[in-house]
């Protein structure tokens, strides 16, 4: 997708919404990125753990899924309409899946490359190609427990009614609960409203966007200097990451301007010294996510290849 087309598929995301996420940023249930319950002490930190072991977060992560992203679009979308404690009661909003030109739909909500096509007189619009990714994200956060599909499957117009549950998900709570905005007696956390608003949700990798939060909720890590201390033990077995994917993703997100990590422990080449895999310090730089992602991403990977 070129810097106009991502543009335009940003825009168009933020002005379906119709509304503006509150000063204060994003509110989310710290049991969409934690998991109280460890994945136990078997788990290793150079692989991914089972994604039944992992909070909603993590067990969402794919290299090519939109669920993450439209589960925390939806998120941001009730948190522009409903007050605290208020359900999110998405039916009347009015959207259709597909919606068309005097209706939304749900694929407004999704930024994607998808253009109109025509194969051997097969023609599918990019709106149907969006409705296509609607619907697969949704059969995945079904299976994920955060939410209700009326219907069977294979049912005529089945995704219509979907209902948003807690994002804390099913197994968590232990039935289904349709989600209401936080209450500030709910353990929560805060995220920069530039996520939603200017368009980084739909930039980041799944990976990357799960890394943000878990610096975000910050439960069980500690302060240093202001900086987030995350135990390694804690990031894999309570987060669901796993070491490669935090060394990686850490790095393009420092490039982005995102996260401030200070590393320990190192040498100038970044080589480990004597083999001690030190701790890192963590902190959001929320001012960050006040630039226009599009621009942001494509003006720093054009830095780091020009250094190459």
């Amino acid at each position: 997708m070129d810097l106009i087309q991502q543009n335009a598929g940003i825009n168009r995301v933020y002005s379906s919404m119709r509304g503006e996420l509150p000063p204060t940023g994003l509110l989310i249930r710290e049991g969409f990125s934690y998991r109280a319950l460890a994945a136990g002490t078997l788990a290793s930190d150079r692989k991914a753990l089972p994604r039944e072991l992992r909070p909603p977060a993590t067990r969402l992560m794919s290299s090519r899924g939109s669920a993450l992203r439209f589960i925390l679009t939806l998120i941001a979308l009730v948190q522009t309409r409903r007050r605290a404690g208020a359900k999110a009661k998405l039916v009347e909003f009015g959207f259709e899946v597909a919606g068309h030109t005097s209706a939304w739909g749900w694929t407004d909500l999704i930024a994607s490359d998808a253009t109109n096509s025509n194969s051997g007189g097969v023609f599918l619009t990019a709106r149907d190609k969006r409705a296509r990714i609607v619907r697969n994200a949704l059969l995945s956060l079904e299976e994920a427990g955060l939410v209700d599909i009326p219907g069977r499957p294979g049912e005529r117009n089945r995704f219509e009614k979907f209902v948003l549950l807690n994002e804390r998900g099913v197994e968590a709570i232990g039935e289904h609960e349709e989600y209401r905005v936080p209450t500030k007696a709910e353990p929560t956390f805060t995220f920069p409203a530039g996520l939603i608003a200017n368009g980084w949700l739909h930039v980041l990798e799944d990976s990357e966007i799960a890394i943000l939060l878990m610096v975000a909720c910050a439960r069980e890590g500690w302060r240093d200097g202001g900086l987030l201390v995350m135990p390694p033990e804690i990031r894999l077995q309570n987060y669901g990451i796993h070491r490669d994917i935090f060394s990686s993703a850490r790095k393009t997100l420092v490039w982005f301007g995102l996260l401030n990590v200070e590393e320990l422990g190192r040498h100038g080449d970044g080589r480990a010294e004597n083999g001690d895999q030190l701790v890192h310090r963590l902190g959001l730089v929320p001012e960050g996510f006040e630039s226009p992602a599009a621009t942001v991403v494509m003006s720093a990977l054009t830095a780091q290849l020009a250094r190459r």
